[in-house]
C-alpha cells in the first residue's frame, strides 16, 4: 500500500486536494488546470448525455458550449442527509446519490495520483460537525459518503470534521497556550471547535468540543428567492382545477424546490413538470400564468445557474454597502430589484438562529463561557455577512476576532490530520 494519504476538502461549492506522506506535507494540488485557480475546484458535474461526464470548471464550460443541454449538477452533497432524495436518471441511466459523489471523488483520485505519479487507497476526507441536527439522518448521510469513497476506490477511509481540520490548521501556527473557538462557514454547514492551542505534541484531549447545523452560504442565498424573487416564478399562483369550486395555492412543496440551487433542478422531472403544466392552465390570474412560464423559461433554458450566481453576488455585495442591485437580463427574464442589508438580516433570522444555536451547543459540551475563549477565528464567506460578524464580536470582543476568506484552511488541517492518522484511528467512534 501506498504511504501517501490525500487530504480531500469535498465541499458543497468547492474542492480542494493535497496529500502526506511520512515527514511531508503536499499542498493543494492543481487539479483543475483551466480553473482561475487550479488547486480550487469547482464541486460541478456536467452530463451533456448519459455516456459523458465533466467536472469542475470545465463542466460549466462545456455547459455553455453545448448550449446548456444535459443535466449540471452543483451543491449534490447537500442531499446526503434526505433519505428521500435516491439519486436521478440521466436518459436510462439511473445513478444513485452515492455514484453522483463517488463519480466526482473518483476524478479527483485518478488527477491526484497522475500528479502524484502513485496509486492511492488512504483519504482523510472533510465532513461537517453535522449533516443533519437529526441523529439519524446524520448517521445516514455519512454512510453515504462512506459508500462514494469506495466507488472512488479508497480502501481506507478517515472522515474529520471539517471545524477540527480548520483548528488543526490555526494549532500549526500557535505559540502559546490559549483556548481557540474555530467557526468554518462553508456553502452548506457551519461548524464550529474548541481546542486548547499550544507548542506542544497534539493529544485528543486538546479537542474540547466539535458541533454544528446545516446551515450557512447556501442557505442565506435561498432568502432572496423565497422572500421576493420567487413571486415572479409563480410562488403566489392561486388556481382552481376543472369540476372544482375549491381555489387552491401553488404547493410550498414545489417552491420550496425553487429556493434552492441544489434541489431546483428537480423542478424538471416528469412529474413536478406536468403538474406545473396542470396549475398553469387552471391559474385564475393572468400574471401567475404569465409568471410560471417565466419558470418554464428559467429550468428549459438552463438558467438556474446563472440566477443563483447572481443571487450571490447581491448576497456578497451587502457585505459592505447598505443596499444592492440584483440585475438578470435574459430576455423574457429580466429583474431588477434593490435589496437592503437590514431585510436581508430580517429575511435571515432562522439561519442566524440555528448558527448561534449551534456555537450554544458547542460552548455547553466545552463547560466554558464566553469569556473563557481566548481567541476566534472564523473562515468561510459568511463569516463576512455583518449580522454574523458582529454577533462574535459582541460575544467575545471584537480584539479576539480573527476572520479569513482564504479556502485552503480546512484543507491545511485535513493535511494535518493525515499526519495524525494513527492516533486519529483510535478516535474515530468520537472524532
Amino acid at each position: 500500500m501506498s504511504d501517501v494519504i490525500l487530504a480531500i476538502d469535498f465541499g458543497t461549492s468547492n474542492s480542494l486536494v493535497g496529500a502526506f506522506r511520512p515527514n511531508e506535507r503536499i499542498e493543494a494540488l492543481p487539479l483543475d488546470p483551466s480553473a482561475e485557480d487550479p488547486t480550487l475546484m469547482r464541486t460541478l458535474l456536467y452530463f451533456p448525455d448519459a455516456s459523458q461526464c465533466y467536472y469542475g470548471n470545465e463542466a460549466l464550460q462545456k455547459f455553455i458550449e453545448f448550449d446548456m443541454e444535459g443535466r449540471l449538477f452543483r451543491s449534490f452533497k447537500s442531499h446526503l442527509p434526505n433519505k428521500s432524495y435516491l439519486g436521478t436518471m440521466i436518459e436510462n441511466r439511473i445513478l444513485s446519490l452515492e455514484n453522483l459523489i463517488g463519480i466526482f471523488l473518483l476524478e479527483i483520485k485518478k488527477r491526484s495520483e497522475k500528479i502524484l505519479g502513485i496509486p492511492i487507497e488512504r483519504a482523510v476526507i472533510g465532513r461537517p460537525a453535522r449533516y443533519s441536527m437529526d441523529d439519524v439522518a446524520d448517521g445516514f448521510a455519512l454512510h453515504r459518503m462512506k459508500k462514494a469513497a469506495e466507488f472512488a476506490g479508497f480502501k481506507d477511509v478517515l472522515f474529520l470534521p471539517e471545524p477540527l481540520a480548520a483548528a488543526f490548521d490555526y494549532r500549526r501556527q500557535s505559540k502559546t497556550e490559549k483556548i481557540v473557538l474555530i467557526g468554518d462557514f462553508g456553502g452548506g454547514t457551519s461548524d464550529f471547535t474548541i481546542m486548547k492551542m499550544s507548542d506542544q505534541p497534539f493529544q485528543k484531549s486538546d479537542v474540547l468540543s466539535v458541533d454544528g447545523c446545516p446551515q450557512a452560504g447556501d442557505a442565506l442565498d435561498s432568502v432572496f428567492m423565497s422572500e421576493r424573487l420567487n413571486v415572479s416564478f409563480g410562488a403566489k399562483t392561486q388556481y382552481r382545477l376543472p369540476m372544482s369550486s375549491n381555489v387552491l395555492s401553488m404547493p410550498q412543496s414545489v417552491m420550496e424546490r425553487l429556493t434552492k440551487p441544489s434541489h431546483i433542478v428537480h423542478l424538471k422531472e416528469r412529474e413536478t413538470y406536468h403538474f406545473i403544466q396542470e396549475v398553469q392552465k387552471c391559474a385564475l390570474r393572468d400574471d401567475d400564468k404569465k409568471a410560471l412560464q417565466r419558470l418554464f423559461i428559467l429550468i428549459e433554458d438552463q438558467q438556474i445557474y446563472s440566477f443563483f450566481e447572481e443571487i450571490e453576488k447581491v448576497k456578497r455585495a451587502l457585505s459592505d454597502k447598505a443596499t444592492a442591485t440584483f440585475s438578470f437580463s435574459y430576455p423574457d427574464l429580466e429583474t431588477n430589484e434593490i435589496f437592503s442589508q437590514q431585510e436581508f438580516q430580517v429575511w435571515s433570522e432562522k439561519v442566524r438562529s440555528s448558527i448561534f444555536t449551534a456555537l450554544e451547543r458547542c460552548l455547553v459540551q466545552a463547560q466554558l463561557k464566553d469569556h473563557q475563549i481566548d481567541h476566534v477565528f472564523l473562515t468561510g464567506g459568511t463569516a463576512y455577512v455583518p449580522f454574523i460578524r458582529q454577533e462574535f464580536a459582541s460575544r467575545f470582543g471584537s480584539q479576539k476576532l480573527e476572520t479569513k476568506s482564504f479556502f485552503h484552511s480546512v484543507l491545511s488541517g485535513l493535511i494535518e490530520g493525515a499526519a495524525h492518522w494513527d492516533l486519529l484511528q483510535e478516535s474515530r467512534p468520537t472524532i
